[in-house]
Parts: C-alpha cells; structure tokens; sequence
C-alpha cells in the first residue's frame, strides 16, 4: 500500500470518528435540557471511548508526516480540521449551556430550601400533633 493509501486510509477513519464525536455532541444538549444525569454519564463515556481512538490514529499519522504534503489529500486535512473545529465551538457551547442549567438547578434548589426552612419556622409544628392530644384522657 502506497503512502497516501494509507495516510487517506487513517484519515477517512479520524473523519468518521470526528462524525461520531459531532453525533456525541448533540445528544449532550439533548441531556443537558431534560436534566438526564445517566444519559449523560453514558455518552460521556462513549465520547471518552472515541477520543482514545482519535488520538490513537493521530499517534499513527504523526509517525511519518510526509503524507502532509501529498495534494490529493488536501481537501481532506481541510475538512477535518474545519469538522474539528466545528466540534470544538459545539462542544463549548455545550459547556455554558451545562453551566447554565447547573445555575438554574441551584436557584431551584436554594427557592425550595428558602420555601421549606419558611414553612418549617412558621407553620405550629403543634398543631399537627394536637389532633391527638386527648387519646389517653378520660372522655
């Protein structure tokens, strides 16, 4: 096999793998809104999984970097490096919108904190147990 097969070979493959990362990348949003902490464990742990072998095909083509400079495969370095970014800006936008769910669960949490310790302070704790205060009197 020729050098550019192979390096066209290795490079088809990092470009499937950065479709399944962008694929990846959407079904974090779609977690992150439904507030759905296992799928989202899951498919952090695909990503983790597909990373490890991006990186594992990058460690085979920076073994000979001459395949850099074949022209045939220039629209191709192109269109992986324009999908990395791609993901990259997805993956971001991701993390703030991550961020601004956590912010908004907080505030939910802390208004159900305030609503219950209000409750709690105001509310004659007594009065539930006096419904039963005269079972043992002489009636």
């Amino acid at each position: 096999m020729e050098q550019w097969e192979k390096a066209s070979c290795c490079l088809r493959k990092k470009m499937e793998l950065l479709e399944k990362i962008a694929v990846n990348t959407e079904a974090q949003y779609r977690f992150i809104h439904r507030r759905e902490m296992k799928g989202l464990k899951r498919v952090f742990g695909e990503r983790e999984i597909l990373i490890r072998k991006l990186v594992a095909i990058n460690l085979e083509l920076s073994k000979d970097q001459t395949w850099k400079n074949i022209q045939r495969l220039a629209p191709l370095i192109q269109e992986i490096s324009h999908k990395g970014q791609e993901i990259i800006d997805r993956s971001h936008q991701a993390m703030q919108e991550a961020i601004a769910e956590r912010t908004r669960i907080a505030a939910e949490l802390k208004s159900s904190r305030v609503r219950q310790q209000v409750k709690n302070q105001y509310i004659n704790p007594w009065a539930i147990v006096a419904h039963g205060r005269r079972f043992n009197e002489k009636g």
